[in-house]
């Protein structure tokens, strides 16, 4: 192979998604699955939950019996474990590992 745009332009989409791949572990039933990764805990999820209700952080804070800065920490460890960076991409990233189910 010689050096092309089309090589360089390749080279530089498989370094883009190299970059935002997560290990996925093959079970023992040939099933591949993100299974071994950390994951929200039952309160990050009742978090998530009331959050894409609609409920403010206050709101959530009161309902769940938490201080308002442990549901902002929260919340933030959540965009940081789904490695997004706005809320909106939280709640869709939450469906799509399914952390929270779309009734």
């Amino acid at each position: 192979m010689h050096a092309s745009g089309l090589l360089e332009s390749l080279t530089g989409l498989f370094e883009a998604v190299w970059r935002e791949a997560l290990p996925l572990r093959l079970g023992a039933d040939g099933v591949v699955s993100e299974q071994g990764l950390p994951g929200p805990d039952a309160t990050d999820l009742q978090v998530l939950s009331l959050l894409l209700a609609g409920m403010t952080d206050a709101s959530v804070a009161k309902q769940l019996e938490l201080g308002l800065r442990t549901v902002q920490r929260r919340v933030k460890g959540l965009m940081e474990l789904a490695g997004v960076t706005t809320r909106l991409q939280l709640g869709w990233h939450a469906y799509e590992r399914g952390w929270v189910a779309r009734h």
